[in-house]
């Protein structure tokens, strides 16, 4: 069942919804969301540090330089989002889908990143450091110019089918990294 145009608090998402060009009102709540569709939404709240996301996915939205710092995110989808400054230091993510999203400045410091993929997005000047990378992370057809993923070590990271002039990274964690020799 499709929710649209309404007007809610983030308390009542419901599992299994799918909201569309709905608002939301804050929550005083700790955030945890299972299995939800946020498509064309509007947040009030922009702190949501100390959330969790299960099987998420969010179409359209517009979540520039809000807060999901010390966050969880498992088999969720961020499909064409407004990212730019977006805060997720110190996350969790498993099994992610980032899909041509505006993402510069981006900052996913000190997080754990397993089998996560980001596509034609643009992640200029995005913060990756410090980053462990579990199975694999992998970028295709994105613009990664001046990201910097100093302290990360890259052996399972795939950057051979996306584009950039140069990228900050720690020479010691090159090794086994994946890039294009073009």
């Amino acid at each position: 069942m499709i929710i649209e145009g309404a007007d809610l608090s983030l308390d009542a998402v419901e599992s299994g919804e799918h909201y569309k060009n709905c608002r939301f009102s804050y929550s005083h709540e700790p955030l945890r969301f299972s299995d939800v569709i946020f498509e064309r939404c509007e947040f009030q709240q922009i702190n949501f540090d100390d959330s969790e996301w299960l099987d998420c996915q969010f179409i359209h939205l517009n979540f520039s330089n809000y807060s999901f710092n010390n966050s969880a995110f498992y088999r969720c989808r961020f499909d064409k989002c407004q990212l730019t400054g977006t805060n997720f230091y110190f996350n969790h993510w498993k099994d992610n889908q980032v899909l041509e999203c505006k993402a510069g400045y981006l900052n996913f410091s000190e997080s754990a990143l397993d089998n996560c993929v980001f596509s034609d997005c643009a992640l200029q000047e995005s913060y990756f450091q410090s980053v462990k990378v579990k199975k694999k992370l992998q970028f295709v057809g994105c613009e990664l110019d001046e990201a910097d993923f100093l302290d990360t070590p890259l052996n399972k990271v795939d950057f051979s089918k996306s584009m950039f002039s140069s990228l900050r990274v720690s020479p010691n964690q090159l090794k086994g990294c994946i890039i294009n020799p073009h």
